[in-house]
C-alpha cells in the first residue's frame, strides 16, 4: 500500500529579532492573507506561547503577495512588548525593510525573510528598532 509523503513541517519555525540590543524569539507563528480595508495584504505574525503573562506579539504585514524586497508604505507593523504596551510603524520611515525571500502560496506553504522596523508607542514618545529580524512560518490558508 502506498501512502502519500505528509507536507514537510517548517524546521525552526519563529520570528526573532533584536528589540534594540535585548533578543526576542516569539515561537508561535503563521503567515496568512489578510485585507486591510480594500487592501489586500500577506500578514506574518508571531507571539510566544503564553501571552498572558510573556505578551510580546509582532505583526508583519505587506501589501503584496510575492517573494520581494518591501518598504516604507508598503510595510505596516504592531508590536506589542513584553509589559504590553503596543507599538506601529510610520509608513514614511525609510529604515523600514521586510525582504520576502520565500512564499509559497499553498495551505502549508513555506514563507520566510528578514526584516528591520522601527516602531513608536502611540504617544511617539518611545520608539524602538526590531532590527535583524528573521522569519520562518507556514502559510495558515491560501
Amino acid at each position: 500500500m502506498i501512502t502519500p509523503a505528509p507536507e514537510p513541517e517548517v524546521a525552526g519555525s519563529l520570528i526573532s529579532f533584536k528589540q534594540d540590543t535585548i533578543a526576542v524569539a516569539l515561537t508561535i507563528t503563521t503567515a496568512r492573507k489578510e485585507n486591510v480595508g480594500s487592501l489586500y495584504t500577506t500578514a506574518i505574525e508571531g507571539k510566544m506561547p503564553d501571552s498572558t503573562v510573556r505578551k510580546n506579539n509582532l505583526i508583519i504585514r505587506v501589501t503584496g503577495d510575492s517573494a520581494r524586497a518591501y518598504n516604507n508604505t508598503e510595510i505596516f507593523a504592531s508590536y506589542t512588548d513584553s509589559l504590553g504596551v503596543t507599538y506601529a510603524n510610520a509608513v514614511a520611515d525609510t529604515a523600514n525593510k521586510v525582504t520576502v525571500t520565500k512564499l509559497q502560496k499553498k495551505k502549508g506553504g513555506i514563507t520566510e525573510g528578514v526584516f528591520t522596523i522601527r516602531v513608536s508607542n502611540s504617544t511617539k514618545t518611545k520608539t524602538l528598532l526590531l532590527n535583524a529580524g528573521k522569519f520562518s512560518t507556514s502559510f495558515l490558508d491560501y
